[in-house]
């Protein structure tokens, strides 16, 4: 098999990078996330992964252009850099707001970055869905960020100005480490809340799948954390990344 060393029958490239601290709970999650979603049987047949998890500037704030904040760019930047250097071959982004940046530090890097909005509307259409409500922070809302991939046939809804307040609140909370019963009791409400209206519902901020456990699967509820870790494995398993990483060792 490719990626595993022959001697040691341990799979040593390629390897994964993931950006964490935007934040912290989500890139974890995302981390779990990839590492169920793996086809694995032994801990030898997992990928190497980095997860690099630092403080940079709110993407938030920045898109919403509050005063005083500084782009997160060089930071992201950097912390690519960090991870190639660590020999990632494959870098994801735990957080669809900093999808506004992916372009810019893929130019500047050369990386292969996970597009994970592209990675999660494409699982939204595979559900067969109809109608699909995003929940996702005001700036990736605001500057439409799923938008470019939405499939056609798909009607893109968003929550009520109440609902997105609701949402914000949520997210911090998540953030801040907030992520007991009552915020799960929340989600789990605006879920349902559309699930009647025969809405999927797409999980499209990477704080809010950490509140989301049901006690069975549910097709109508889409997880931007599955997409993103489904799609860095995918690209991890592309020959070309393969043969880079062969190359690496």
């Amino acid at each position: 098999m490719r990626g595993l060393n022959n001697g040691t029958g341990v799979r040593t490239a390629p390897v994964v990078g993931i950006i964490g601290g935007l934040g912290p709970l989500a890139g974890s999650h995302l981390y779990e996330r990839f590492i169920r979603l793996t086809a694995a049987e032994t801990d030898q047949d997992h990928f190497s992964a980095v997860l690099l998890s630092r403080p940079f500037p709110s993407r938030i704030g920045h898109l919403s252009g509050v005063p005083g904040v500084e782009s997160p760019l060089p930071h992201l930047v950097a912390a690519t850099r960090s991870l190639q250097s660590l020999g990632c071959t494959v870098v994801a982004l735990a957080s669809a707001t900093t999808h506004a940046y992916r372009e810019d530090v893929q130019e500047r890097t050369g990386a292969t970055i996970v597009d994970g909005l592209r990675a999660t509307t494409r699982e939204v259409a595979a559900r067969g869905a109809t109608r699909c409500v995003v929940f996702c922070t005001a700036p990736t809302r605001r500057r439409r960020l799923y938008e470019p991939s939405w499939p056609d046939d798909v009607e893109l809804h968003y929550p009520t100005r109440a609902e997105q307040e609701a949402l914000n609140q949520l997210i911090t909370a998540v953030k801040s480490g907030r992520t007991g019963p009552a915020e799960v009791e929340a989600l789990d409400e605006l879920v349902s809340r559309y699930r009647n209206r025969g809405f999927t519902a797409l999980l499209g901020c990477t704080e809010l799948p950490v509140l989301w456990s049901p006690r069975e699967p549910d097709a109508t509820v889409v997880s931007i954390n599955d997409a993103i870790a489904a799609a860095a494995i995918a690209a991890m398993s592309e020959p070309a990344v393969l043969a880079d990483a062969e190359q690496l060792n």
